[in-house]
Formats: structure tokens, C-alpha cells, sequence
């Protein structure tokens, strides 16, 4: 065994301990020895030939005993009992996505849960929310990973697949045989829903078998599914594939490309090289005078005389010709984003409270947010009365107080009624500093119905966003029956601001449809619709999306300076005003 499938299963003995209750102490003993393991530059079986284990940080006597037995029998007795005395229903749970030993030991403790049937029976009757740690995002969260691993889908949304996409490859670039390494296909990509994780590694030849034996032990890979010379497929405990390709060194800048796709893109580099005098294949890229040697990608699209084009904008469309002629647009950043116009506070259904929420703000550097909680029609939500808005427009200010850089846009998340009226009076809305509209009920109605009434709201002056507009869960809801032709002639028209909602469950707009946005002029704001402070960081999501659609900071309004955005918005209610 190698020192990273030795520090995986003192990972898997930590999370086990801590699951039991065990002393946090000892949990923490077996994952700092398994940091230790993965970040030795010798392999530990050397410091064991040695006898030198006991000089290694934090390793004693028992650990390096389990080290010795690992080493020699490719096994641990110790790990197999406690696999034997944590039921098998706990540790299933940990491959559910964003839950660990310490929210299964929560479960377990409080509810006496120990199997994925019983969990999802709580979780259905609201059962989890209530405990120490959770609430209702995790909940809903549980529950959702529940049905993924039992339906093996054919994709992940984005949000889910990319940590344990990003852990693979992190695993893999620890391990000294692993020359580069990267992450390929639609998570590179950024498509909104992942097929398969693909991972691209420069391997001597010598060391592939080593290499692809090891990605078969990572942590919560469930299986192995295929293996082939130079590839192996394995299946994750989150329900997806996930591939590890090794490539010779010399190969590597031209097989990222040719993986990372989509064909189209690869077809229409292949034709541009042909057309030039080159011959581009997967293992390399040979010229008049024989074979380029090309350490990246960036280099590849040099040498044939065009600007890299990033992984985002790859789809077979114009980006070789653009890159060609210098035209590429300069795309978002997640760095340029200077604001969220989409937060939920303690006010209505979020955890946080406005004081919460402007803290986690400023602390990412923006210069705004807007605190947009829910109207009174969505009671589950606890939506706000125009009496309740008076007294949370009190504390907004007091807040705004406390944080002189960062200014607070008191907002509505209005909702829009099924005939296309708003959930508060037009003064109400008038008043408030951002609107934004959205549909939370009536998903059934037909295409006409539907369209009818998202046009009738974009109608009245007082909307300035039309929030997560086809109403998409990834991977759980279908985007409900709506003419988006029209929602997008409307908005032009009048106007609007379309969202592309970066929560990853939504991912609303998509990036189709914010091409087809920006190409119409419509101006775009990527916001969070966080109902807590950690997902503020879902922004970088959103701008996935956008750079997929070749948005620049130009086409999204949060990327502008403050005033510049209050100027917009105050001159778009006045001709809107004016105009009705």
C-alpha cells in the first residue's frame, strides 16, 4: 500500500470513531497521521524498513503498528472490526453529499437512525431540521442525495459533482508518480449538469497500472466499474461515474483538450490545424517539421495561431473563429462580482440574520447586497406584510450603520399570483430600493397560462428582476411550461433584469438562455437567493453560468459599481413609470 491508501483508511477509522462518539482526541490523531502519510515526500514504507516510523509527526507506537499490519497484509483488523460495529446504514451515509461523521452522529443520537430508509422517512416528515447543526437546506439537501444514489442518474447537477471532482484530482496530484493533472469533460466545461467526471493525468508509462490501482482506493468509490489499458471508470458514493485517464508527459497538453471537448470543439480545432498544414490528433499536434513539443494548452492554440479559448466557452459554435481574430470576449470573473442582489434573512425563511448576512458581505470584499426576504402570499415562508417590511426597513438601516463600505438595498422577493398580479401593492413595491418578482406555486399551469401571467408582471413598472425565471431544480423539477422567446422580448421591452440564480440547485437562468440574453442586450444580475451566510460563496456558480454564455462584467449588473447600479435602476422605474 502506498501513503495515501494508508492516510485513506486512518480517514475512514477517524470518521468511524467520530460516528461512536468517540474522544475527539483520538479522532483527530488519526486524521492528522493520515495528513502527515499524504504529504510525505518518501513513501512510508522506507521511514518502516527503517524502523523510523515512530519519527514521523504525531505517529506513536499503536499507529505505527496499524502502519506495519497495513503494509504487510494490505489490511487492518482494527478497521474491520469497527466497520462491524458501525452499521453499515451509518456509513452509507457518508457518501451523501455535504454530509459527515459528526451530522451522522447527530442523526443517529437524537432520532436513533441508522439506516438511509429510516433517514429519508425524517427527512420527509421535517424531522431533521430541527437538530443541533442542520436545518432546513440540509434537510432538503438529505433528502435529495437520497433519491440520486438510488436512481443512479445519468448526471449530477454542477453544485454536487465539482467537490468530489476537485477532491479526486487533488488526491491524484498528491501522488509522486502523477507528473500534471487536471480535471476534463463537462466539469471543466461548467455544464450545469455533470455526465461523467473525467480526470486527466501525465503518467510515465511505467507507473499507470500503480497510478490507476490507487484512484480505485480513493475514499467513498463505491466500485469499479471498467478498466482499460491507460483508464479506469469507477463509481462514486454519490452516484456518478468518475474516470481517471493516464497519458504519456509529451501528450498530456493535447489529450486535456481533446477530453475536456465537447467533439464539436475538438472537431473544428482538428479542421482549423488541417487547413493550416498541421496534423492534430489526441497524442499530439505535428507540423511540417514533425511533432510540437507543447507543455500546455495554452500552447496548443499558439501554435495554431489562436488565443486560448477557455474550457467554458468550448462548444462548437464560432469560438475558433473568434479566437482566431483576437474577438474572444474578456469573461466574468468570480473576483469582479461586486455585490448579491438575492438574500433571504431570518425575516422570512433564511437562517441568518440581515446583521449575519452584511457581515459574510463585507467579508467577501462586495460593496452591496439586497435584502430581498419573501412576500406575504408565501406563508410557509413566513412571507412579509407591508406592516412587517415598515419594521424590517428599521433594522436594514441600523445595520447600514454599522457597515459604512457596504450598503444594504432594502429589497422584495415579490411573488408572482397565478393571474400574473404581485403579492403587494404597488406603493408597497414602489418603496422598496430593489424588486425582484418570482414564481413559488402554480408550477402546473399551461405554457399560454403560464406565459401570460410572467408577462403580466414583468408589465408592472415596479419589477426590476425577474428572479430564477424557468423555475428548474437540477436533476428534481423540470423547468415549468413557459415561452421563454416571449419572457426575453419582455424584458428587452421593458426593460428588466433577468436572474441567473446561482444557488447550484437552480443554476436559473441557463447559460443558453443568457447567450440569447445578452445577444438581446438584456442586461443580467447573478445572485445566491442564499437563505444563509455560507452560501453567499454559491456566487461562483452563477458565474459558471455566465461565463458559459460569454458574459463580460459589462452584461451583469452586481459587476458595476454602486452608483452606476442605482443610477440604472432609478432611470429604468422612472421611463418605466413614465411609460405606463
Amino acid at each position: 500500500m502506498n501513503n495515501l491508501e494508508i492516510a485513506w483508511v486512518f480517514l475512514e477509522i477517524a470518521d468511524l470513531l467520530e460516528i461512536q462518539g468517540e474522544s475527539p482526541f483520538k479522532v483527530r490523531a488519526y486524521r492528522q497521521a493520515a495528513h502527515v502519510l499524504s504529504e510525505l515526500d518518501e513513501e512510508v514504507a522506507h521511514y518502516a524498513q527503517m524502523g523510523r516510523l515512530t519519527e514521523l509527526p504525531g505517529i506513536g507506537a499503536a499507529l505505527a503498528a496499524k502502519i506495519e499490519e497495513l503494509l504487510q497484509t494490505g489490511s487492518l483488523a482494527y478497521l474491520e472490526r469497527l466497520r462491524r460495529e458501525v452499521p453499515a446504514g451509518l456509513r452509507q451515509m457518508l457518501a451523501l453529499p455535504g454530509v459527515g461523521p459528526r451530522t451522522v452522529r447527530t442523526i443517529f443520537t437524537h432520532l436513533g437512525i441508522s439506516t438511509l430508509e429510516e433517514l429519508e422517512a425524517a427527512a420527509r416528515a421535517k424531522k431533521l431540521r430541527a437538530l443541533p447543526g442542520l436545518g432546513v437546506k440540509t434537510e432538503l439537501a438529505i433528502q435529495h442525495g437520497i433519491e440520486l444514489l438510488r436512481s443512479r442518474p445519468s448526471g449530477l447537477p454542477l453544485g454536487l459533482a465539482f467537490p468530489a471532482a476537485a477532491e479526486l484530482s487533488e488526491i491524484m496530484a498528491q501522488l509522486s508518480q502523477v507528473q500534471k493533472v487536471s480535471l476534463a469533460g463537462d466539469v471543466r466545461r461548467g455544464e450545469e449538469m455533470v455526465g461523467q467526471i473525467i480526470i486527466v493525468a501525465a503518467v510515465a508509462p511505467a507507473d499507470q497500472d500503480a497510478v490507476l490501482k490507487t484512484f480505485q482506493a480513493a475514499p467513498y468509490v463505491r466500485q469499479t466499474m471498467r478498466t482499460e489499458p491507460g483508464k479506469t471508470t469507477v463509481l462514486l458514493g454519490i452516484g456518478l461515474e468518475a474516470a481517471l485517464i493516464t497519458v504519456p508527459p509529451p501528450a498530456f497538453a493535447c489529450r486535456l483538450c481533446y477530453h475536456t471537448g465537447p467533439p464539436a470543439h475538438w472537431s473544428a480545432l482538428v479542421k482549423w490545424a488541417r487547413a493550416r498544414g498541421f496534423e492534430l490528433t489526441p497524442d499530439g499536434l505535428r507540423g511540417r517539421e514533425g511533432e510540437l513539443q507543447l507543455s500546455s494548452e495554452e500552447e496548443l492554440y499558439q501554435s495554431l495561431g489562436l488565443a486560448f479559448v477557455a474550457p467554458e466557452l468550448r462548444a462548437g459554435r464560432d469560438e475558433v473563429e473568434l479566437a482566431a481574430r483576437g474577438a474572444l470576449p474578456e469573461l466574468l470573473r468570480p473576483e469582479d462580482m461586486l455585490g448579491d442582489l438575492h438574500l433571504h434573512s431570518n425575516w422570512s425563511d433564511g437562517t441568518e440574520s440581515i446583521q449575519g448576512l452584511a457581515r459574510a458581505a463585507a467579508g467577501r470584499g462586495y460593496a452591496y447586497i439586497a435584502i430581498t426576504d419573501h412576500s406575504q402570499a408565501l406563508s410557509i415562508a413566513h412571507g412579509l406584510t407591508p406592516e412587517r417590511l415598515v419594521e424590517q426597513e428599521k433594522e436594514i438601516e441600523e445595520v447600514r450603520a454599522n457597515y459604512p463600505h457596504l450598503f444594504l438595498f432594502s429589497g422584495i422577493e415579490v411573488d408572482i399570483l397565478a393571474d400574473g398580479r404581485l403579492d403587494l401593492p404597488d406603493d408597497v413595491l414602489a418603496r422598496r430600493d430593489i424588486v425582484l418578482a418570482s414564481v413559488h406555486s402554480g408550477f402546473k399551469q399551461d405554457r399560454e397560462t403560464m406565459t401570460r401571467r410572467i408577462l403580466t408582471a414583468l408589465a408592472n413598472p415596479a419589477v426590476d428582476i425577474l428572479a430564477h425565471p424557468s423555475g428548474r431544480l437540477l436533476g428534481r423539477r423540470d423547468p415549468y411550461a413557459v415561452d421563454l422567446e416571449q419572457v426575453l422580448d419582455a424584458a428587452q421591452r421593458y426593460g428588466k433584469i433577468l436572474e441567473i440564480n446561482a444557488s447550484p440547485e437552480r443554476l436559473d437562468l441557463g447559460a443558453e438562455w443568457a447567450r440569447r440574453a445578452k445577444e438581446a442586450g438584456i442586461k443580467l444580475a447573478i445572485n445566491t437567493d442564499a437563505h444563509d451566510a455560507r452560501r453567499l460563496a454559491d456566487m461562483d456558480w452563477g458565474v459558471c453560468v455566465a461565463r458559459r454564455a460569454g458574459l463580460t462584467r459589462e452584461d451583469v449588473v452586481n459587476a458595476w459599481p454602486l452608483e452606476r447600479l442605482r443610477e440604472y435602476v432609478r432611470l429604468r422605474r422612472e421611463r418605466a413609470y413614465a411609460n405606463s
